[in-house]
């Protein structure tokens, strides 16, 4: 059985050509920077096995038990765990000027957001005038909402990039199990980080490394002509991002109400939590110079089937005896 991976998952270079604007094929355009490949060492895959008499989930696969190939060739495994760990989640909130008329609708919808999803690790960092952080680790709701309430309007533009990188960083210091996830409530107004380009294709890099799934929720502002305006640096980031983490992007105008597609990425969260729940994510390397072929997976346990798939999404395949991926990240 063949799967085919998302062509984002194996380079930076490898978004689609339709995709209009983003901060990748234009600002790369205009300063004739080469774009950077993200880590080929480092991929992963999802199993799922079960019991063939009773159906039963397995839940204690091992490094040795599983065996990854790509055309013939034997990769490293170098991890096998349960998928199902704990969200650490990282808001990013625009709070600059152009998207202060919508600040109390902010607060308001990600108190909502916060209340679908309980007992998750939640890290609160506002962009403007540059990222500061009101919660960091917080899993008690009433120490976040005293960072939303603490959280106040900042200068004329935000760090948008600047304030992905802190995140980045955060999450890089969190060395146990976790499935990262960034959450960005941004409007359309200018980004002033600095570095913009190489510090976006650098963190994009991690991100992909680390398996950080990035939603985006973008404000416009409902102006006469605003269909024929530049795109901002905000929304080029959601896509590139929602297409390279298999997350999403959605937008509103600026000033309505944020409950209904704050409360799609919570339900989307929660999905992929329940998708990941009888899961293995399966880590191996590959060398960079290997041409680009087809995974085989096989699990040696006796007695048991699995479902393979690159993104872990249940539905995309069943086995009974050795997978096949198509360049799995």
């Amino acid at each position: 059985m063949a799967f085919m991976m998302p062509p984002c998952a194996a380079s930076l270079r490898s978004a689609p050509r339709a995709r209009r604007f983003t901060v990748l094929a234009v600002l790369l355009a205009l300063w004739g920077l080469p774009p950077t490949p993200a880590d080929a060492q480092s991929r992963r895959l999802y199993v799922q096995a079960f019991e063939r008499g009773t159906g039963s989930i397995v839940t204690d696969l091992g490094v040795p038990e599983v065996i990854v190939r790509e055309d013939g060739v034997v990769l490293p495994v170098t991890d096998v765990r349960p998928a199902n760990l704990p969200t650490k989640l990282v808001v990013l909130v625009d709070n600059s000027r152009t998207a202060a008329r919508a600040f109390d609708r902010v607060r308001d919808g990600l108190r909502g957001f916060f209340d679908r999803l309980p007992n998750q690790e939640v890290s609160l960092l506002s962009l403007s005038p540059q990222p500061r952080w009101w919660v960091q680790g917080a899993i008690g709701q009433e120490e976040i909402d005293a960072g939303l309430r603490r959280m106040e309007v900042g200068g004329r533009s935000m760090r948008l990039i600047d304030g992905l990188a802190e995140a980045n960083e955060w999450i890089a210091e969190d060395t146990g199990p976790h499935r990262p996830v960034i959450v960005i409530v941004a409007s359309s107004g200018r980004d002033r980080s600095a570095d913009r380009t190489e510090r976006f294709l650098d963190t994009a890099q991690e991100l992909l490394r680390r398996g950080v799934t990035v939603h985006s929720l973008l404000m416009l502002p409902p102006a006469p002509g605003s269909l024929q305006r530049r795109v901002s640096v905000a929304e080029a980031v959601g896509r590139d991002l929602e297409n390279f983490t298999g997350g999403s992007q959605a937008t509103i105008f600026l000033g309505s109400r944020l409950e209904d597609p704050l409360g799609d990425i919570a339900s989307r969260i929660v999905q992929r939590n329940r998708e990941l729940s009888s899961q293995h994510e399966v880590r191996y390397e590959r060398p960079e110079d290997l041409p680009r072929g087809q995974i085989q997976v096989d699990v040696l346990r006796l007695g048991v089937r699995y479902m393979v798939s690159a993104n872990g999404k249940l539905a995309e395949s069943a086995g009974r005896g050795a997978a096949r991926i198509s360049n799995a990240r």
